[in-house]
């Protein structure tokens, strides 16, 4: 197992909660530090703080772009991971923050050049542009500090560590409330800098994430610090966006339904967008767990599914389901007890608050559904399939979303809108259920060994190598959800056979490769950067060759366990002297590791 694969093992509870915990917790504190930069700016005036509004949606655009590369970085960085090979590992992590570099200079060369046109685009009115501009240029030339360590933090969250990434974050919001009101109102030697100051108070508080985000990959030996080629740097960055990119536009599409039905919502005046806001950000806080949730399954379900542990995967995904359901329906009770106390709290208007109560009548009865797509989407993205995470989020806002609130509207004002925002989300959730099935049925563990799908060679192909491990008494054989049969020791596969004849198993990087060069086995198919390999099991005569693959990869992992007899096995198998000293590294690099 690789060393940095800590989610394999285990209740699968208790890791989700020690993985969602800490990036609840992380939320949190992003959102302490915007609510603290804007309380800070609105003691300066009406002109300052309408600018940092008009900041906003620009810097939650480049966030979302950001946040969805790294989600990205995460789910293909815990795919190698659970496949165990640490070269590739380090490889991955350090072609994530090249990316990252590449980003922050197209971040900052684009938004230099356009940040007038883009805020008078907005509405920005002249006299506002100089305080704008004036924020957004330090904000643009540090944007290093913002994406570089976004993409550190989801390195190390793919190794199942939350709590560091928590930790760094905490770090970050607490300097950024210290240097705020230094920067921004000026204290001893520093000048009173206003909305400028705020730029430069986030700057350093995001400087001290960047340094201290690139020593925690140094200390965990996530960086490889020789030059890659473009080969390399092509297959890890696609690897990386073919997640990225469509979780980018998954994130994107949220706030573009949001301005959409916030304008919908303004047709019915003032106190109508005044109560959607109040409303949306208590929905904000009480979705913060499924949220964290959501985001604590890729590190989960991606270390699993690369170390094909379909079961975990499956397991996982279920107890994830069912506590956002949960979440959700008791978010509804309470809000549904105690939303008109909640709506007196935000405001003394009792038109707003009759309107406030409305919303949290109606909306919050399909927070259970927003889960169970939180889950979803995360779960697709884990496993490398982010267009349905994307597909479903387009369904959720701009299919049904707005055209329900419209149709809401007309008929019966802003209660159906309120209505059709819910109704859409229960609607996607639906499919979201029914996509999911496949990661989620049973595996059967009835000792089948015909394989759907499989030709007659192959068939025949596969009962004899059944046949011929059945010597193996530890070794359990039985399909997996993708058209394959497995070979599993307790929870750790050695192998599956796909019903095209490919079997395909996991080794050591050294191994591996030596295995390759003696032409056993061929580099998988579709994983190149892992230490999954492919043996052809088309017709009989492959039989023996995979039946000696088989015995090697159960040798291999009874070594740290039961060495002795381990080795004996190993002896039997009679290796060649290369292979010999290939395993006799990666058991060196397993001891150094321990």
């Amino acid at each position: 197992m690789a060393k940095h694969a800590q989610l394999l093992e285990g209740p699968i509870g208790p890791a989700l909660a020690r993985l969602a915990v800490p990036m609840g917790l992380g939320i949190v504190f992003i959102i302490a530090v915007d609510l603290a930069d804007t309380y800070y700016v609105s003691m300066l005036g009406t002109a300052e703080l309408a600018a940092m509004s008009f900041t906003f949606p620009v810097v939650s655009l480049v966030f979302s772009v950001v946040m969805g590369v790294s989600i990205g970085a995460t789910s293909a960085l815990a795919r190698v991971i659970g496949a165990g090979d640490e070269q590739a590992i380090r490889r991955l992590a350090t072609h994530a923050i090249m990316l990252a570099v590449l980003i922050v200079l197209l971040i900052s060369g684009l938004g230099l050049a356009t940040q007038d046109a883009v805020f008078t685009l907005l509405g920005a009115k002249p006299e506002l542009l100089p305080l704008l501009r004036a924020y957004m240029t330090i904000w643009f030339l540090g944007a290093v500090f913002l994406v570089v360590p976004m993409m550190g933090m989801a390195a190390i969250r793919a190794t199942g560590d939350t709590r560091t990434p928590m930790f760094i974050m905490m770090a970050a919001a607490v300097a950024n409330l210290v240097l705020d009101p230094i920067f921004i109102f000026g204290l001893g030697p520093v000048p009173a800098l206003g909305l400028r100051g705020a730029a430069i108070a986030t700057l350093l508080a995001r400087s001290i994430t960047l340094l201290l985000a690139l020593r925690v990959l140094r200390r965990e030996d996530l960086l490889d610090l020789h030059w890659p080629s473009r080969a390399e740097l092509r297959r890890s960055w696609w690897s990386i966006l073919s997640v990225g990119l469509p979780a980018a536009i998954t994130n994107v599409l949220t706030p573009v339904a949001t301005a959409a039905l916030t304008w919908l919502i303004a047709r019915h005046g003032t106190e109508a967008v005044a109560a959607y806001g109040v409303g949306s950000r208590v929905e904000g806080l009480l979705l913060i767990a499924p949220m964290a949730l959501g985001a604590a399954l890729t590190p989960f379900i991606g270390q699993n599914w690369g170390a094909h542990h379909e079961d975990r995967v499956a397991r996982g995904i279920v107890l994830a389901r069912n506590f956002a359901v949960a979440w959700g329906a008791g978010a509804w009770i309470v809000l549904a007890l105690g939303g008109n106390h909640l709506a007196d709290v935000f405001t003394d208007d009792p038109r707003v608050a009759e309107l406030v109560h409305t919303y949290l009548w109606i909306v919050p009865l399909s927070y259970g559904a927003s889960g169970l797509v939180s889950v979803a989407s995360a779960a697709f993205n884990a496993v490398d399939k982010a267009v349905r995470s994307t597909a479903l989020s387009a369904l959720r806002t701009l299919v049904l979303a707005i055209p329900l609130a419209t149709l809401g509207s007309t008929l019966l004002g802003l209660p159906g809108v309120f209505i059709g925002i819910a109704g859409a989300t229960v609607l996607s959730a639906g499919l979201a259920y029914l996509w999911m099935r496949g990661l989620t049925r049973p595996v059967s563990r009835g000792g089948q060994v015909h394989l759907e799908g499989a030709s007659p060679a192959v068939d025949v192909a596969l009962q004899a190598l059944v046949r011929g491990v059945s010597d193996l008494a530890d070794v359990d054989v039985h399909p997996t959800r993708q058209r394959a049969l497995g070979f599993f020791v307790g929870q750790r596969e050695l192998g599956h056979v796909h019903h095209r004849g490919q079997l395909d198993m996991a080794f050591p990087p050294e191994v591996r490769d030596q295995l390759v060069r003696e032409g056993k086995v061929d580099h998988h198919r579709i994983v190149h950067d892992s230490c999954w390999v492919t043996h052809r099991l088309e017709e009989e005569a492959d039989v023996p060759e995979a039946i000696w693959l088989l015995h090697l990869a159960h040798a291999l992992l009874r070594l740290a366990r039961e060495p002795g007899p381990a080795e004996r096995e190993l002896e039997g198998l009679q290796p060649s002297d290369a292979l010999r000293q290939s395993i006799a590294r990666a058991r060196a690099r397993w001891l150094a590791a321990a």
